[in-house]
C-alpha cells in the first residue's frame, strides 16, 4: 500500500516539475523504491509513516534523493545500527553512480571497507 501511495505521489510530483528523459525517470524510481525498500521493515507494524518517507516519496528527481541519504542513514544507524545502515547505503549509493557528478560520488576503496 505504501508503495503505491509513493509512486502516486511521485508521479504527481513529476507532473509539476520539468519532465526528463525515461531513463533517468526509470533510475529516479529504481533508487527511490530501494529507499522505501530500506526503511519499510521499520515501520511495518505502525499505523505512523515517518516524514523520510514521504520525502522520499515527493522527492521530484535524483539529486534530491541524493541529499536524503543522509536522514536515511540517521533513521537505520538508530534503529538496526551503524554498521548495518552503512550496508544498505552503500548500496543504495552505489545506484546514483553516473547519475551524479563523480566529485559528489564516495570513492569506491572507502565503499569497499563497509561491505560484509
Amino acid at each position: 500500500m505504501l508503495k503505491q501511495i509513493s509512486r502516486f505521489a511521485s508521479s504527481f510530483v513529476a507532473l509539476l516539475g520539468p519532465s526528463a528523459d525515461s531513463a533517468h525517470d526509470s533510475l529516479t524510481e529504481e533508487i527511490r523504491d530501494a529507499m522505501h525498500e530500506a526503511i519499510a521493515p521499520l515501520i511495518e507494524n505502525t499505523d505512523r509513516v515517518p516524514s523520510i518517507w514521504r520525502r522520499i516519496a515527493v522527492a521530484p528527481d535524483i539529486d534530491s534523493l541524493w541529499y536524503l541519504r543522509g536522514d536515511l542513514f540517521a533513521m537505520l544507524s538508530e534503529s538496526r545500527g551503524e554498521l548495518s545502515a552503512r550496508t544498505s547505503l552503500t548500496t543504495i549509493t552505489e545506484m546514483f553512480r553516473g547519475a551524479i557528478p563523480d566529485t559528489l560520488m564516495p570513492k569506491n576503496r572507502r565503499l569497499g571497507g563497509y561491505s560484509s
